[in-house]
């Protein structure tokens, strides 16, 4: 596949994820991959494992041929004012709320894709939702298609369900962190040495991961209930968090995950 230039405006979590992950890959050589963001040390850091750094958004801009927007969407208009002036041919944006259509708006003649990918791409484990403007370039889709496929899942979606899948995707991963987090101080405050217990707690969950992953046609309430003997302890616990609605704290918890990403929708 034909190597390109990549130019990523901002150089956040993700972006990084998604850089790092394709160097490790070798989907993309370092020096094909070009990094521009206001935080010097973010910069240091892309340059001291091989990135190529630009000292300005035109710059950057200059030397690539497909442009990664990786800001927050606070500041996207502001780019957005910036690079329309640059006659921008290919455009992959994994803002939030960012459309392809008010990308377009700008950037009248560029191919746009945008993705929405999650942390765990960074070591290839991630998945990514895409979809692409009417009259995005092939070749360039295909590529970037390519790129996600490297570092992990990658699946075509309407972009109209882009909003709702930001809770059970995007932000997914902070919910497991979080929930393991909980079970990882409980057991430290009953008295478990920290590293036994994260140690157990990370093992477990890849694991489980892992048997999910293995057996992907078997429903996942089958696998609950496999670790819960009738009578035994583990009911006892899954009991108790369907007594006190987990499950609808988990649908209120998307739903405002759901409408923060709708205030970004443009």
């Amino acid at each position: 596949m034909k190597e390109y230039k990549l130019g990523f405006i901002g150089c956040g979590h993700m972006g990084f994820a998604i850089a790092e992950g394709i160097k490790e890959k070798e989907f993309e050589k370092a020096e094909n991959i070009f990094i521009y963001d206001i935080q010097e040390s973010i910069m240091n850091k892309c340059s001291l494992i091989g990135f190529a750094t630009a000292t300005s958004i035109k710059e950057l801009c200059d030397k690539s041929e497909i442009i990664v927007l990786a800001t927050t969407p606070q500041i996207s208009d502001d780019i957005l004012k910036e690079i329309k002036n640059y006659e921008i041919k290919n455009i992959l944006s994994i803002v939030t709320g960012l459309s392809t259509d008010y990308i377009n708006s700008y950037c009248k003649e560029s191919s746009i894709v945008r993705a929405m990918p999650n942390t765990p791409l960074q070591i290839g484990y991630g998945a990514t939702a895409l979809c692409a403007n009417k009259d995005c370039d092939k070749d360039i889709y295909a590529y970037i298609k390519g790129l996600f496929a490297s570092i992990g899942l990658v699946e075509e979606v309407e972009e109209d369900k882009f909003a709702l899948l930001v809770s059970v995707h995007g932000s997914t991963p902070a919910y497991f962190y979080y929930f393991l987090e909980c079970i990882f101080e409980d057991l430290v405050d009953r008295g478990f040495d920290e590293k036994f217990a994260r140690n157990f707690l990370v093992e477990t969950m890849i694991g489980s991961g892992e048997m999910l992953k293995k057996e992907k046609d078997k429903p996942i309430t089958d696998f609950v209930n496999a670790v819960c003997s009738p009578g035994g302890t583990t009911i006892q616990a899954i009991n108790h968090l369907k007594d006190n609605s987990l499950k609808d704290l988990i649908k209120d918890a998307n739903e405002k995950c759901i409408n923060r990403a709708k205030e970004f929708e443009k």
